[in-house]
């Protein structure tokens, strides 16, 4: 059966500001509970994945191809920064983005949203229009380094 051991997903301003954005991190508890705790501008929300993370990886196996990439947009000031370390199984897939996202990006707010049930962030809403003028001029360079905050898994 496949495991989630880490994920953490932050979409935030330019100053890792999450009030009008998101932060998650994975909990799992001794009785075997799996829970992705996120903060959407600020206000918790959970999504529950015990005995569901193999259909949730299943669902997110798309995002193997953007590990060790990062996705940067220069046409934009002072925009927005997002992150995302995700492991499971014997995979890690870590990327980020300033004002730049992969073209499955609409996708993976899609599933988190229509499947998942998590509520619309203030910068979903500010860049939901944009998003798509963003990836067209978005700059892809694979980086081993990518350094986010510590994430700890099992």
């Amino acid at each position: 059966m496949s495991r989630i051991k880490a994920f953490r997903f932050q979409w935030s301003d330019a100053w890792k500001n999450i009030d009008e954005g998101y932060d998650s991190i994975l909990e799992t508890s001794d009785n075997g509970d799996v829970i992705l705790k996120f903060l959407v501008n600020t206000k918790p929300f959970d999504v529950i994945l015990t005995d569901k993370e193999h259909t949730f990886i299943d669902k997110m196996i798309f995002l193997k191809k953007w590990n060790n990439m990062e996705y940067c947009n220069s046409w934009f000031c002072d925009g927005n920064m997002w992150s995302l370390d995700f492991i499971y199984d014997n995979t890690m897939i870590r990327s980020a983005g300033t004002n730049g996202y992969p073209k499955e990006f609409p996708y993976f707010l899609h599933i988190l949203h229509q499947i998942y049930h998590l509520p619309y962030s203030d910068i979903d809403k500010s860049y939901s229009d944009h998003i798509k003028q963003h990836i067209k001029h978005t700059k892809i360079t694979e980086n081993t380094e990518i350094s986010n905050s510590a994430i700890y898994y099992l």
